[in-house]
């Protein structure tokens, strides 16, 4: 059996009949299927039940495709890291990005490694983190910068700590929520309408069991862009929490108030990759440039 098989098994399976897996994969129909009965010839036995021009796998069928997907992506991600380990700045670099590190880390990562390796080809993409340690799995990433408490389920991957911060609540001058007593216990944070982005777990743990206002409290607003969730806070009474980074322009500007609170668990952004990607020059630099705009 070779790839090409794997991908044609998967293209079928994916398109549900011949003709449309065959405009995928830019060959004629009729190439497609003797290339399929080939492959059942030599096997001996049916991968998929032709009827009125639809095409179900059969039971081997979707054995192979199963295994077909793992396989291909292997594949693709040996060629890109190849790529890079012999063309290095010519290759490219595929980044999976949560809200936090897209907004305190991403822009400065971009412009270094942009500067470094001038020829380097940057994708980037913003995801929840299960997402993004996934696709780094499966070979759609390169890196991923996730917050460390999403990691622990991954443990086979290379961890590198980019960053560690305090959590702050922060309001816009004068908010009522200035006048009480600091830090700021959950409670007296969530008597306020809150702007918020997903919340981990060492949040929940720290927030308790939840009252219904409360829990509407905390949804007020909700987005994983903080961009748009700072601006929401310097136009309303809407409070937000997050690293202390990730506020520190608006900050020093005067534009938001710290509201230091007790919730105790710190930020930790740490760049994830695999083992084999940590061979490659570029990989190490990305790490390094991540510290350096986290800095």
């Amino acid at each position: 059996m070779e790839l090409r098989h794997l991908e044609q098994i998967l293209a079928i399976c994916r398109a549900g009949g011949f003709s449309s897996a065959a405009r995928s994969l830019r060959v004629s129909q009729p190439t497609l299927s003797k290339s399929i009965a080939r492959l059942e010839g030599k096997l001996a036995v049916k991968l998929f039940d032709r009827s009125a021009g639809a095409a179900k796998p059969t039971a081997y069928g979707r054995f192979i495709a199963e295994r077909a997907e793992g396989l291909l992506n292997g594949v693709a991600s040996l060629e890109r890291d190849l790529e890079q380990l012999t063309h290095g700045e010519a290759g490219r670099l595929r980044i999976g990005v949560g809200p936090v590190p897209r907004l305190a880390i991403l822009p400065g990562l971009v412009q270094h490694m942009a500067e470094r390796f001038p020829t380097l080809k940057l994708e980037t993409e913003q995801d929840k983190a299960q997402s993004l340690l996934r696709g780094l799995e499966e070979g759609r990433y390169d890196v991923v910068f996730v917050t460390f408490e999403a990691t622990e389920p991954f443990g086979d991957l290379m961890r590198v700590k980019v960053v560690e911060d305090d959590h702050v609540a922060v309001a816009r001058p004068g908010h009522a929520a200035l006048q009480e007593a600091q830090p700021l216990s959950a409670r007296q944070l969530m008597a306020y309408p809150m702007a918020t982005a997903r919340l981990v777990p060492s949040f929940r743990r720290w927030a308790g069991d939840l009252t219904e206002a409360e829990r509407a409290n905390l949804q007020a607003f909700v987005s994983d862009d903080f961009d748009l969730i700072k601006q929401r806070v310097m136009a309303t009474p809407l409070l937000t929490i997050g690293p202390r980074l990730i506020f520190q322009p608006e900050l020093a500007q005067g534009r938001l108030v710290e509201l230091p609170i007790t919730w105790d668990t710190p930020y930790e952004c740490w760049m994830l990759t695999t083992a084999d990607r940590w061979r490659s020059p570029v990989v190490k630099a990305a790490a390094e440039a991540a510290k350096a705009a986290a800095a």
